[in-house]
């Protein structure tokens, strides 16, 4: 099994000053894991574990910055919706 940490965050300076927890832990800030086994890929942060793509596994360990059409915010996307998905249920 190979894991690497991911730190997750927005990619310009200049957004950061739009994230209301700048200076802490915010919705834009966190650690993530990228990780592979046996031939599978998972993505995991914020508590969700996703099955993810070999390109999106390389990618998101080449740029973990927030912007759009980055693997990263696409995976932000993907964590935020199984977040509400369990706090719906």
């Amino acid at each position: 099994m190979n894991f690497q940490l991911i730190n997750i965050e927005l990619h310009s300076d200049e957004l950061k000053k739009f994230d209301p927890a700048e200076q802490g832990l915010s919705e834009y800030r966190y650690t993530g894991f990228a990780i592979e086994e046996g031939g599978k890929y998972y993505y995991w942060a914020k508590g969700i574990s996703l099955e993810i793509s070999d390109w999106e596994y390389v990618n998101i360990k080449l740029n973990p910055k927030l912007y759009y059409f980055s693997t990263a915010l696409k995976l932000h996307h993907r964590i935020d919706r199984a977040l509400q998905a369990r706090l719906s249920v």
